[in-house]
């Protein structure tokens, strides 16, 4: 756009190469193009025995809208949950989305030789903090591809689940790749199909490792970039200072 002369991003959310496709300057922040103060939780609207599904299951969650699924992430999804011994798929969408949903997701487990009786499908909670609450009913978050989660990222970090996401080249496939590393967590970062696969059985199968992923996204609460507003506001203050001085030499 003309119009604008800076994008906003890090040292993750963009490829190195990425000016080569930008009209605009990227300005990179030195940390973090995002940070928020957390989030309240609520009390979960529903339990796992709810759902039908057993206290000691592995389950994997996807929260996202319908235009970010596509046949070929959800078809890496449940190559996992066919690896995973007692595992379950939970979904949820929108209201509006819920039914193609389904029926999206019933006919792919098929193809995939899947047992629909492994996935459930969360309604809507009555509120945003019952919706963070209930997240805490998984075991592992699957991200989408190559459109990554945003806010559902964010939320699933705050409330200390592990997260599964394959990474791209452009702003929308790294969103969740800037944001484990905005925490300090390596683990669940794929760089292609294969290790989104790996990772997500990996993950599903170790729960002493989920366990200390957990334990470090609750003391990254304290520390990290990501959850740290007020210096964020520092950093982007510096940047526009830094833009504006830039441009009064151009013009001068």
């Amino acid at each position: 756009m003309p119009s604008v002369d800076y994008f906003i991003a890090d040292p993750y959310v963009l490829p190195d190469n990425a000016q080569d496709y930008y009209q605009e300057t990227i300005w990179r922040l030195p940390q973090s193009y995002i940070a928020v103060n957390g989030f309240e939780i609520g009390t979960p609207s529903r339990r796992r025995d709810q759902l039908d599904i057993p206290d000691e299951a592995i389950v994997y969650l996807s929260s996202q809208t319908g235009l970010k699924r596509n046949p070929e992430n959800v078809r890496l999804q449940l190559q996992i949950l066919k690896a995973v011994p007692n595992s379950y798929f939970l979904i949820k969408s929108f209201r509006a989305d819920q039914s193609l949903i389904e029926t999206f997701f019933k006919e792919m487990a098929d193809a995939e030789g899947v047992s629909v009786d492994r996935l459930r499908f969360l309604p809507d909670a009555p509120s945003e903090l019952g919706h963070r609450a209930n997240l805490q009913l998984a075991d592992v978050v699957l991200d989408t591809y190559p459109y990554n989660g945003a806010t559902t990222t964010l939320e699933a970090l705050w409330v200390g689940l592990p997260i599964v996401t394959r990474v791209g080249q452009q702003f929308a496939a790294r969103n969740s790749y800037t944001m484990l590393m905005n925490t300090g967590i390596h683990e669940g970062i794929a760089w292609n199909d294969a290790e989104y696969i790996e990772w997500g059985i990996r993950l599903g199968t170790d729960a002493a490792l989920r366990q200390a992923i957990a334990c470090r996204l609750w003391q990254s609460r304290r520390t990290a970039p990501l959850w740290d507003s007020q210096q964020f506001t520092r950093e982007m203050e510096k940047a526009y200072e830094q833009m504006w001085m830039g441009d009064r030499v151009m013009m001068e």
